[in-house]
Order: C-alpha cells, then structure tokens, then sequence
C-alpha cells in the first residue's frame, strides 16, 4: 500500500525539474538581456562622468552625479560626431584626426588595428570581413566560424593565403588571427551578420544556411 508513492515520486520530481528547466528557458535569456543592457548603460554613464564633474565643478558642486545623465550625454555625444561625419566638412576633419593620430608612432599601433575592427563589425561591406568561412581548428575535425580579413602572399604560390579572424565566443569584440592556407578553408552561405548572431548566443543560434564539409570534402 505504501509503493505508490514512492513509484510516483520520481515522476513528481520529473515534471517539477522540467517545469523548472521550461522556466529557466524564459528567464535566462530575459536576464541576460537585461545584464549586457545595464552593462552598457553603466559603460556609457561612467564614460561622460568627468566631463560632467569638471562642468560642475566651478558651480561649486564637484560630486555631482545624476544617474543616467551621463549616458544621455554620452548618446548626444555619439550623435553629435556621427552627424559631423555624415557630412562632407565633417568627413574631412575626421580623416584629418585619423592622419594626425596615425602619424605618432605608438598610438598607430594600436588606433589603426581597433578602428579596423570596429568598422569590420559595425559595417562589414564597408571595411575588411569579404566573407565568412570554416576553420578546421583547434584540431582535425573541429570546426569554427571565421571571417576572412585579407590575403597574405606565399613565396612560391600562386594562390595566396588568407588572415582569418576568429571571435570569441559570446563576445565578438575579441578574437585571435590565423593565417590559413585557403585549401584549408570551407566556404559557407552565411552572411556576417548571421554568424555574429551564432557567435553572441554561443551557438545556440545555429543559421539554416549553415553546413559542415561532407566527410569526403574533407
């Protein structure tokens, strides 16, 4: 008489773990969401706060802090240089300060290479990723997504090589260069766009276009 219970918990326990699981499918990505959004907000806050301190700070008010306003500031600002470098006297005058900055030996190395990607990721028509490919790495057998930047000469070949970045996973911003022979590449469907979205949801977003080699293209 005292089995049924018992043979009943584990179903009990089945269906209260899937409820959780179901729950947690909804949660997550909501939190998540909200973590990279307050992120950002945070980043764009704290990013115009010493402007605003040294503005206030001949009023007689140095610790003055309004939460938000620095990222409405930090918004105008955006906007503000975006609108000078739509037109053609403000493209002049950024391109100006992209000379001056890329003439001082040190800060070339690295604006250079930076304002490259941004554009890359930002733009990919615009500047550097022509398209996205498969890398076999780390190992035989392992595929990763890559986008190809650039052609590398080989001495002796006709056929260059490629310099292929790859990004980290979930944040695109960072990443690790390879230069691969392009026998060694696989081509694919997909556009930058979409594997940057497989990329930011660590693969769950997997884009239909997207299709391992067959094991004899390999």
């Amino acid at each position: 008489m005292n089995e049924t219970p018992l043979r009943q918990s584990p179903t009990r326990l089945r269906r209260l773990w899937r409820t959780m699981m179901a729950g947690l499918t909804i949660i997550a990505p909501v939190w998540f969401t909200g973590w990279v959004l307050k992120t950002l907000f945070n980043w764009a806050d704290s990013f115009s706060a010493p402007l605003i301190g040294q503005m206030a700070k001949p009023l007689g008010y140095p610790e003055f802090h309004i939460p938000g306003l620095g990222f409405v500031l930090t918004f105008v600002i955006l906007w503000v240089v975006g609108a000078l470098a739509a037109n053609v006297v403000g493209r002049s005058l950024v391109q100006y300060a992209r000379e001056a900055l890329e003439a001082l030996p040190l800060v070339r190395t690295i604006y250079a290479p930076v304002q490259q990607l941004m554009e890359s990721l930002t733009s990919p028509s615009k500047a550097g990723f022509e398209k996205v490919v498969l890398v076999e790495y780390p190992r035989t057998g392992l595929w990763t997504l890559g986008f190809l930047a650039g052609n590398v000469p080989r001495a002796a070949e006709s056929a260059p090589a490629h310099s292929i970045f790859v990004p980290t996973a979930p944040n695109p911003t960072t990443g690790f260069m390879l230069i691969v022979p392009p026998e060694q590449l696989r081509p694919t469907e997909l556009g930058v766009e979409e594997a940057l979205k497989m990329i930011v949801s660590a693969g769950v977003v997997v884009p239909p276009a997207l299709f391992l080699p067959a094991e004899e293209d390999i």
